[in-house]
Parts: structure tokens; sequence; C-alpha cells
């Protein structure tokens, strides 16, 4: 129960900057408009930026500001949209509550602090065209605001370093991203009036935007269409009646929009549109032939079959569709509150209602995952060689990647420590570049806790000598020593809930160190046992030298400091026997490469060890060094086995990570934006065993099965091919679907597609149509349900992956859904989507 302190720098208060317009805040003698509080107290200001909250639903703005409002994620497919600037007439009614003087207010600025870790100075904060700018070089981009945190949520930033809770009520935290970086901007406001009319209008503005962005991507919107006339016609005369768009301005228009559609079919529904059939759109048509470029015929045929010949969708089909199709356990006030969202003003739901409340569904389940059992009831988000952006021979490393994936709720990486001319450097051996120790430890201190507040745990591979361990030691003691967790070896692992904020190392040591021998048995550390795979290592002793790169000296084994043993946690073992006392140690941990645990677990009484192992102790699984294109195995045998830290190589997005992220990518809240990196192992995993038969007795008995049945009906906005080639030759999508299981009871149907395995069917293909293509295909097969199903979507045109995305399938809720698509490299494209219908039912 020992938290290491390190001595913090006060932040600094300054005077105030901006204009000399309106009021401006009380201020202290030193420029604080803080209230007094004792001088330690203000210098744990300075680590808040690296704080994190959890997250509650989207809002309306009130008199009493929400603890926190929901994604505000700028689209980066229409950012050209942004330049336009706001449209008169925006017939958005879901900010009516901030009045016109609070936002001119905004305009003119409002005196707020900015919180740093060095410094509180006082800014004025405006709002101009798409900007939150507090100096002429200083400002963020309202697209770019994810999130805006207040009230208890952002307590996070404020509880563990003792901030006091009188400061809660004008505080708000804004999580931004800039060069693809999550950052944290922390304000004071002088009052708690000042910060209610600040977040008010900031909200405003931000959502406004953004609600209008995701206009274009619904039918029966004006506003897409009026925003491109506009562009179309702006060095023009500005005339409804006379300006006319012709068939090359529509075609150049799609493709500056990401249109993914043929010319031959953007010719049709030009024809269509163009009553006058003289070749030329007017601006009535122009708005015709963007309705019927985004109409959803799949929907109107849902709809129709709901209401049939009426007008209008009344409350009672509204609540009996939720409850019978969509499978919602919500009560009649939680549905009519749903319901009045999207109703018409005579209380009843039309077609473009109906639409809007489709699209804006969640497709996951709300979770309440328990946070209060041993961590090692958990599976941890984990990365392997977390420093290399490619290849295991060859790659360069960077803090770039640690960014990335402390970014997405990775609580596992590593850290391969080696000798430097100048100290201790963070590398692949001698097969890569370097980067200094001390920059890595930099960004762990500030992204360790930016999207979730649960613990790190830091994988320390030592291949260094005593004097840069010597350094190293200081460097963590430094830098991230208030957040080390040490504990008692002699007890089990705390919970997640019980190690919020905290980091814990995990520092390879034999069994005799653990034994409390002399220095003569001293902890020694083994590149042949760690992730670093010494067989690639041909040239024992040898340096070498890269651009920018001090020649590092790779040394086979290194005897590791008291004092680094001293804080940590997880103790890495060399694997000899699972019945030997060193395994039944409390916070041990065993790491086998994916080919070690392998040769293991060929023997079935071996693998039932392994998870007998499981249930109460630690191992990490990590790839094979052969694997020097840094692919990824398959991580569900692992997960089977109970394995806590699978690590992958996230530099990679195949496959074996989509798995891996598709395990930890549930909120850690229902209304959260990101994932906690903790899952709860299954019930059957987590069972006490006493002897190693038992876990035997445990499989024997019939697993239950669930039958699912997946309709792909339809693709909203699907992203060009980047090849022009494929652009120009291809523009009839299909979709496969691939069930991750183990063999099914009932093979797979597939109605309407195309068979390809009996786990993986097809789609016909959407001729000349990438825009919005339907397809109404039927996926149909019964798997034993072991808690490690998914599903698989591949968008494709031609021989070209477009996008994918992969889901657990006890994550998802069933009924019409549309799910997000995602890029070769992982990221979510903000408006492509898929439209689905998923049902499943277990049995026993």
């Amino acid at each position: 129960m020992t938290t290491l302190e390190s001595a913090s720098k006060k932040p600094q208060f300054a005077r105030v900057e901006g204009s000399s317009l309106g009021d401006t805040p009380e201020v202290g003698p030193t420029g604080s408009s803080f209230p007094s509080m004792d001088p330690q107290r203000e210098g744990k200001l300075k680590y808040l930026i690296r704080k994190t909250g959890n997250l509650v639903p989207s809002l309306k703005t009130c008199s009493k500001i929400p603890e926190t409002f929901g994604t505000l994620a700028r689209s980066r497919s229409f950012s050209i949209l942004h330049e336009q600037g706001p449209l008169e007439g925006n017939d958005s009614t879901s900010h009516d509550a901030v009045d016109a003087e609070t936002l001119k207010e905004l305009r003119r600025g409002i005196y707020l602090t900015k919180v740093t870790r060095r410094k509180c100075m006082c800014y004025l904060f405006t709002v101009r065209p798409g900007q939150l700018r507090w100096k002429e070089t200083k400002f963020i981009d309202l697209d770019a605001i994810k999130d805006i945190r207040t009230g208890v949520m952002a307590g996070n930033y404020m509880e563990e370093y003792d901030i006091p809770l009188g400061l809660a009520d004008r505080w708000v935290t804004i999580i931004y991203n800039q060069s693809q970086k999550l950052k944290a901007l922390h304000l004071l406001a002088a009052s708690p009036d000042s910060f209610v009319r600040f977040c008010n209008a900031l909200y405003h503005e931000v959502n406004s935007r953004k609600d209008f962005m995701e206009s274009i991507a619904l039918p029966y919107n004006e506003q897409f269409a009026k925003l491109h006339w506009r562009d179309k016609t702006s060095d023009r005369a500005q005339n409804e009646d006379t300006e006319v768009l012709t068939f090359e301005d529509v075609k150049e228009l799609c493709s500056k929009f990401n249109i993914f559609c043929s010319t031959d079919h953007l010719k049709r529904i030009f024809d269509q549109a163009d009553v006058n059939h003289n070749g030329l759109l007017n601006f009535g048509e122009f708005q015709t032939f963007v309705k019927l470029l985004k109409k959803r015929e799949e929907v109107r045929r849902l709809w129709k079959s709901l209401i049939g010949d009426e007008e209008f969708m009344t409350f009672k089909q509204f609540a009996q569709f939720c409850r019978e199709e969509q499978k919602e356990a919500n009560d009649d006030l939680e549905l009519h509150s749903m319901f009045n969202k999207y109703a018409l003003p005579n209380n009843k739901m039309g077609e473009s209602g109906f639409l809007k409340f489709l699209t804006k569904q969640p497709h996951f389940e709300p979770t309440y995952q328990d946070y209060d059992q041993p961590l090692t009831n958990y599976f941890i988000c984990s990365s392997h060689n977390t420093y290399l952006v490619g290849k295991q021979v060859g790659g360069n490393p960077s803090v770039e990647n640690y960014i990335y994936a402390l970014q997405h709720g990775c609580r596992c990486i590593e850290v391969d420590v080696w000798d430097g001319d100048d100290g201790p450097l963070v590398c692949h051996g001698k097969l890569t570049g370097s980067i200094n120790f001390r920059d890595v430890a930099e960004v762990i201190r500030k992204y360790a806790f930016i999207t979730t507040p649960y613990p790190l745990i830091v994988s320390l591979e030592i291949h260094c000598k005593k004097d840069n361990q010597e350094l190293l030691l200081l460097s963590i003691q430094e830098l991230l020593g208030d957040k080390l967790w040490i504990g008692s070896h002699n007890e089990e692992f705390p919970s997640p809930n019980a190690l919020k904020h905290k980091i814990i190392l995990k520092v390879k040591k034999t069994v005799n160190s653990q034994s409390g021998n002399s220095d003569s048995t001293l902890a020694m550390s083994s590149s042949t046992s760690s992730s670093y795979d010494s067989e690639l290592d041909t040239q024992s002793g040898a340096g070498f030298r890269r651009s920018g790169v001090r020649k590092l000296k790779v040394r086979k084994r290194v005897r590791v400091v008291d004092g680094l043993l001293g804080i940590s946690l997880v103790h890495g073992l060399k694997f000899r026997n699972f019945s030997l006392p060193e395994s039944k140690t409390a916070t041990h941990c065993f790491s086998f490469s994916e080919k070690k645990f392998d040769y293991l677990a060929k023997d079935q009484l071996q693998k039932l060890t392994i998870n007998k192992h499981n249930r109460r102790f630690m191992m990490r699984v990590y790839p094979h060094a052969f694997r020097y294109n840094s692919t990824n195995f398959d991580p569900i045998r692992f997960w089977k086995s109970g394995v806590q830290m699978v690590a992958t190589n996230w530099q990679t997005h195949d496959m074996g990570q989509r798995l891996n992220r598709s395990l930890f990518q549930l909120p850690m809240t229902p209304d959260a934006l990101w994932c906690s990196g903790y899952v709860l192992k299954p019930e059957y995993l987590l069972r006490s065993v006493n002897k190693v038969r038992d876990v035997q007795e445990l499989y024997s008995h019939e697993k239950p099965y669930v039958h699912v049945n997946v309709q792909i009906l339809s693709a909203q906005l699907l992203p060009k091919p980047r090849d022009p080639a494929a652009r120009q030759s291809d523009f009839s999508p299909q979709v496969s679907l691939m069930f991750i299981s183990d063999p099914p009871i009932q093979p797979l149907d597939v109605k309407n597609g195309m068979l390809l395995s009996d786990r993986e069917g097809v789609t016909f293909r959407c001729r000349e149509n990438g825009f919005n293509p339907i397809w109404e295909t039927n996926f149909d097969l019964v798997v034993t349900n072991t808690g490690f199903n998914f599903l698989v979507f591949t968008v494709r045109a031609g021989d070209v992956d477009l996008a994918n995305c992969c889901l657990k399938l006890d994550y998802l809720k069933q009924g019409y859904r549309h799910i997000p698509l995602y890029n070769l490299s992982g990221d979510q494209y903000m408006f492509s989507t898929l439209f689905i219908r998923l049902h499943y039912k277990q049995h026993y």
C-alpha cells in the first residue's frame, strides 16, 4: 500500500491577457483567479492534464449544466464544409435553450483562467468562425473537440490531487484532437454564473456544427442542397431562379465530397431530377437530385411494413417496434421521451423522423461492468513492442506509438530498455533505432489516463548495465513516482477500482532473488525469455549506429538492481514448472511467446494446468520474434485459457488486432466515449478450482449454443478507394461476413448472396453505387456460445478492401442497427456505416 512521492513544481499564476473590454475577473495579487489555497494544493494542479473521467450522455443545455457532454467528434471527410461558415435559417431546434445574448457574449469574449502543468493565466476566450481562441496564435478548432467535461465527471482531474471541491462549479475540461493526439484544455471560470454561460454557449456552437455535419448523411434535409448550391454558384450572381448546374458541375461536386458512384448512376439520377429535360438543374431540381441520391429504399420498405397505408407512426406502433423488433427493455416513460425527440408537433412520427431515430440508435448494449475484482480476473488490453512503428527488424521506434496505444485504452505497454552512450534507451535490441527512455516516461506521465482512469501496467524489459539502471530508476521516480503502486507481494492483486490512476511496474526477476538471497543471487533479466528474442541476435555484444541514434551495446544477461525490483509490483519469472512454489507467489507473472505457449498447450494436462494457473495468477503471451513483419496471432485461443495480457502488435491492424480491439471496444459506461481497457473474464474462467481435473470437469458440461441471424441491408457514404484505377474501374461494392467462432453446430446458410465456407458468406455486388448500396442479404447459423464469438464485416469494391468492422456478438444490441466502418488502419470513418438487422437467441 505504498505510493512513491516525487517533488512537483507549483503552477505559476500570471497576469490577465486579452482584450480590456468587459469585466475582468477578480484576481489575487499574483493574478490568480483561484480562491486561496495552500501552496501544496496549488502545486498539484500541474498534473491535471493527464487525468481522465467517464462520460455521460449528450443533453440539451439548460440552466443547470450537465456534468459532461457526449461525443463531439469532427469529420475529416467533410472538413471542406467548415470553410463555408454557418448557414442562415438553420432549422435545428436542439439548442434553443441558449439565448442570443449569451452567444454574443462568447463571441465578444469571456475571461477564463487556463490551467497548465506549469502556470495558470487568465485569457479572454472568444469564439470565432470555427474556433475557440484565447490568443492570436492559440486556438482550438471547434470540430476537433471530442468532449466537454464538467462537475463530477471532471472531478477526476481534481480529486486525486486534493484540489478544493469549491472549484467544481467553475471548472471545465475540454478534450480535443490535435495532430492525431488527444489533448486536454483545463479552464476555471471567475464565477459559477460565467461558467454556466460559457459552457452553454460553447456546447451550442460545437454541437450546432456537428448536427449540421451529420445532416448531410440524412435525406430530406435541405441544408446540404443549399450549401452545395451556394458553393457551386459562389462566383456567379446569386439567383435561384436563373442559376443552373450542368451535369459536369454535379459530377465534380460528387467527386469533391467523396460520393462513390459511377458516372452512369449519377446521370440516371440527374435525368430524373431534370424535369425540364434541358440538361440543367435549377435550385429546386438540384434539391430533388440530392434527395434522389440519398434516398433509403430499404428504410422505406421497413417503414411501410410497420404503418401500412398510414402516413404517420403512432406511439403505440413505435413502442411495439422498439420492444418486439429492437428488443429494448425501456418503460413507457423512456419510450415516450425517445418518441418525442423525433415526432412531429402532432405527436406522430413521420418517415424522416423514423430514419433519424434509426441512425441515432446505439449498436452496443449498455455495460455495467464490475471493476471491484482482483486484476487477475480481467483481460487486460495489452501491446507488444509498443515502441515500434513497423517491422521487428529494421523498424524505427517512436513515442507516437505509446501515445496512440494509451489514447486507445491500452493498459499494458512494453518498454525494452538498453544501454546508450548517454543513458538508457528504448529500442528492439540492435535491430532497430532507439528513443530516449525519459521521452517515453514523459509520454506515459502525460497520456496514461487521458481516456481511462484504470491502472496502467508498464512491462519493463531491462537489458542495460547497472549504471544505466540507476539512471532508469531515477527517471522513473522523478517522472512517474507519485503514480507508482507497489503494494504487497504476499497479497492478491487489488481491483481496477482500487488502483485508479496508478501505474504498476512489471519487471523480470529470478526465483533466488524472490526468495531473498544475497547479492550473489541478484535477479537477472535474460533476453531469451523476454519479448526480445535472442535467436535474431546473432552477433552478441555488437553495436550499431543510426542517424540520430547513439551507439548501443547489446548485453546478453544483466543483473536487475534492487531499487527497480523494489518499485515493481508484478514480478516476471522464468517458467520452470507450474508445481514449484515460485508458481504460487501472489504477484508473479509468466511470459510466453506464442510458440512456447503452443508447445506447452499441446499436452492436454499442461493446457488444463495453464487454465487453472490463470484463475489466480498472471500470465502474458506475446507474438514470436519470427513475425518480423509485426503480424498478429489469433488471440482467442489465449483468452480461452484465461491469459490476462495477450499482447498484440498495435502497429499492424490485421485480423488479430481487430479481434483484440473488439474485445475491449465496449465503452466503460453506457454513454462513455472510450473503453476502460479491462474486460471481466467469462464466468466459466473465474470459477475457483482446487485440482487440474476440476477444470476438465467444468469443460465437460454441455455449453449453451446461440442461433444467430444477420441481415446486411445497406451501406451509407462508403469511402472511395484510394487507388485511382480502382475508383475508375469498379463501382460495385459487396460485403463479406465472417463468423469467428468454434465450428458451427449448424453451418452457415446464405440467402440472396453466396456461401464461401461454413462460417463465411458474401453479398452480391451492388452495381455502380458505392454511395448508398442496398443488398438485403440474409445470414443464418448456430454456434456454441463460448463468449468469444465475433462478426467480421468487410466491404470490398472489386479486389480492393474499402472498410471493415469487427464486433463481439454479445456486445451488440438486436434489431435494426447502423454499425460503424473503419479504414485499414483501424480509424473510424465518421459517416460511413452498414445498416444491418441482427437477432440472436441462446439455447441450452
